[in-house]
């Protein structure tokens, strides 16, 4: 089995309109192999079996082990749970990049008793995962001084040693830390040899399912603090080179998806110009116009690329809080992009499994509304598909709006009911969100199932307010 860790980061030095002191070499993505060398990291190295002809970049990548450490003796170390415990037979570390978005992979080898795999249950997986991502590193810090941290958490760590590696001494610039950010981690578990599937972790979603190339699901998990895009890859074994593709497809698009996040999130905060005509405000404003059209394609590069990009996205979103007058200031076919992919973003709900030690539970997260609760899957389903049934319905916006406040408010009052209770009132909202958007709503059937919420809403004494205004509002508009 592979896990491969990755921290994306989106370097904004062209954007900034200032001085910043970045060294001429390497000049990503055109570096020399064996020549060029990221200081207090490493040489620049071709990848063994070269790259793709679709990215850019992907052919060389800076050796990265003199800036992330694993611990000694590696291999003496067990991961996972009694009942499915591996060890690493190899590892690397690797700094990647294309002037503007940048990544770091830290990918382990572990080897498993395949009686151990046949056995092993969701939970065993995920423990693994996390002892995985877990392990514990030394990185190089903005001092050149190395800090102990866990693998998952290293992101910030990483981004200030590369900041600071790349600005020239002499330059005298201090660098600002927002230049080179960090951003949501992404982690690839690849099944080999692909023997047998993995079981399906709580609250996935199957991306791919094609004979030859194997079984994509993906789920949004949060490992203690440091929430990241979880992707679960079992090959068939039939075409191993479209599988590596499919891997490194994975890995550019999350890299590339953070890296728009947080341009979109400067901008907003007014750290990046996108006012007048000067060239750094053209040169944002080109790479928004360039990168959005290519996430938002539905097959890129012989991939169908749409689901993988919607699965990308639910896990990190776009939260910016709606529309931002900033954004105004764009050339108007830049901002009709910005505006279109905030508001796609914002319009899904999509759902978190919490890991922390033993615990476990679930954060639905609505837009710009999270709620967090042991919800079961059921249950859970039920108000996400809920939500996004509303956010993308073809109804006026009164209406839509009015249905996904009331899903946020059934989505807290389930959180305090038990288990069935919660499930049931969760099909309720179900049935009557469905009812709502359809062509022609059935009175009986939205009226049986608001009736059911307002019942359950009596129970939970806080809730029974803000449920009930929720739920007659929608009546009212059906009515």
């Amino acid at each position: 089995m592979f896990v491969v860790v990755q921290h994306p980061f989106a370097d904004m030095r062209e954007f900034v309109g200032v001085a910043t002191g970045r060294l001429d070499r390497p000049a990503w993505p055109l570096v020399e192999a064996n020549v060029d060398f990221v200081r207090s990291s490493g040489l620049v190295r071709p990848r063994r079996k070269g790259g793709l002809s679709e990215w850019a970049g992907e052919e060389t990548y800076g050796d990265a082990s003199n800036a992330l450490r694993f611990p000694d003796r590696l291999g003496n170390i067990k991961f996972g749970p009694t009942d499915l415990q591996g060890s690493a037979r190899s590892a690397f570390r690797r700094f990647y990049s294309e002037g503007r978005v940048a990544r770091v992979e830290a990918g382990l080898r572990i080897n498993l008793a395949e009686s151990d795999v046949e056995q092993a249950s969701a939970a065993s997986w995920l423990k693994l995962v996390e002892h995985c991502v877990g392990v514990p590193t030394r990185v190089r810090g903005s001092d050149g001084k190395f800090k102990d941290v866990a693998l998952l958490a290293a992101g910030r760590d990483l981004a200030a040693h590369y900041l600071r590696a790349s600005t020239s001494r002499k330059s005298g610039v201090q660098p600002e830390g927002w230049w080179f950010q960090p951003a949501t981690p992404a982690i690839v578990i690849d099944r080999w040899p692909p023997s047998q599937a993995f079981p399906r972790v709580p609250h996935s979603r199957v991306v791919l399912d094609d004979p030859a190339i194997g079984m994509l699901f993906h789920a949004s998990i949060q490992f203690g603090a440091q929430r990241c895009s979880t992707w679960w890859l079992t090959g068939s074994g039939k075409r191993p080179d479209d599988v590596r593709r499919l891997r490194i497809h994975i890995l550019r698009l999350h890299a590339e998806f953070e890296c728009l996040r947080l341009v979109l999130t400067a901008i907003r905060s007014g750290r990046l110009s996108v006012e007048g005509k000067l060239n750094v405000s053209d040169a944002v404003q080109d790479y928004l116009n360039n990168n959005i059209p290519l996430m938002e394609r539905n097959e890129r590069y012989g991939l169908s690329q749409s689901p993988i990009f919607e699965a990308a996205m639910q896990a990190t979103g776009l939260a910016l809080g709606g529309a931002s007058a900033t954004y105004k200031l764009m050339r108007r076919q830049i901002a009709v992009k910005v505006d279109r992919i905030v508001r796609r973003a914002e319009a899904t709900a999509a759902i978190t499994y919490n890991i922390s030690g033993d615990q476990m539970n679930n954060t639905i997260e609505m837009g710009n509304v999270s709620v967090t609760g042991d919800f079961n899957f059921v249950t859970a389903k039920n108000i996400s598909a809920s939500f996004n049934k509303a956010a993308s319905a073809d109804v006026n916006d009164v209406l839509k709006q009015a249905l996904k406040t009331l899903t946020v408010e059934v989505a807290k009052l389930v959180k305090e009911l038990p288990p069935d209770d919660a499930e049931t009132a969760s099909k309720n909202l179900e049935v009557l969100t469905s009812e709502a958007v359809s062509r022609k709503p059935r009175k009986d059937w939205y009226d049986l199932s608001a009736n059911g919420l307002l019942d359950a809403a009596k129970t939970v004494a806080s809730l029974a307010a803000p449920v009930t205004t929720a739920v007659k509002a929608v009546i009212a508009l059906l009515a």
